[in-house]
C-alpha cells in the first residue's frame, strides 16, 4: 500500500483529480511494489534487459479525490506467469473506494520485444499475487 498526498497540478479547475493522474497514482503503486524486491527499474534494465509496459489497462471511477486529499494506492497481482502481470488495483480515501483499475504489464527488452521475468523477480512477485 502507497499513500499519496493530492497535490493542485493533480486537480482540475473544480479541485477534483484530472482523470488521467489517476494512472500516474496506479503507475507509482506498481513501481512501489517494484522496489519493494531488491531491484529498480534501471537495475532490471541494465541486469537482465527487461523494462515494463503496459499493454492494457482499465479503470472504473467510482467517486472523485480532491486537493489536498489523502489517498492510498493498493496494489495486488491477479494473474502472473513469465510474460505478463496483470494488476488489480485500487484507490481509496479513507474507506472511500475511488478507482479501480485493471492493468496488464508485460516485460520488453530494449528493442520492445517481449522477455521472460528473471526467476527471482518472478518468485517475489508470487507473493503479491491474489
Amino acid at each position: 500500500m502507497n499513500e499519496f498526498k493530492v497535490y493542485y497540478e493533480d486537480t482540475d479547475a473544480s479541485g477534483r483529480v484530472y482523470h488521467a493522474n489517476y494512472l500516474k497514482f496506479f503507475e507509482r503503486g506498481r513501481t512501489n511494489l517494484i522496489y519493494q524486491t531488491k531491484y529498480t527499474h534501471k537495475i532490471l534494465l541494465d541486469k537482465f534487459n527487461i523494462i515494463f509496459v503496459v499493454k492494457e489497462c482499465s479503470l472504473k471511477f467510482k467517486k472523485p479525490a480532491f486537493f489536498e486529499d489523502s489517498i492510498k494506492v493498493i496494489s495486488v497481482i491477479d494473474k502472473l506467469n513469465r510474460v505478463k502481470i496483470k494488476f488489480n488495483q485500487k484507490i481509496y480515501r479513507k474507506s472511500d473506494l475511488l478507482v479501480e483499475a485493471e492493468v496488464l504489464v508485460i516485460p520488453v527488452n530494449k528493442l520492445g520485444k517481449i522477455s521472460k521475468l528473471p526467476n527471482e523477480l518472478y518468485f517475489f512477485l508470487e507473493n503479491f499475487k491474489i
